[in-house]
């Protein structure tokens, strides 16, 4: 096996469709960060993208809030996009590096 083909990362298609998120959330994880995704409209009527991470293993109810850390995202599937790579460099930057939760 190449190492290409063992670098494994989230990809867009593990996500679900824009219209899925207007009606429910998605939780997900991924080698011990958890997310949650799901649509919000702020005070302007503004709907929007917030993308909740946190460290497992409990779910999202049962951590603390101090360990949770959200990000908001245009409701669109550029937005997805992004939220995707927001992701994958959130995991790098703080599962990777062993700084979570510090």
């Amino acid at each position: 096996m190449s190492e290409q083909s063992e670098i494994r990362t989230i990809q867009r298609s593990d996500l679900f469709h824009i219209s899925f998120y207007k009606k429910t959330r998605f939780h997900g994880s991924f080698r011990g960060m958890h997310y949650r995704i799901e649509g919000i409209t702020d005070e302007d009527g503004t709907k929007q993208l917030c993308v909740t991470t946190w460290p497992g293993p409990w779910n999202f109810d049962h951590t603390d809030d101090s360990l949770k850390e959200s990000a908001l995202f245009a409701f669109s599937d550029d937005g997805l996009d992004a939220v995707t790579h927001y992701l994958n460099e959130y995991h790098r930057e703080h599962f990777e590096s062993g700084t979570v939760g510090k």
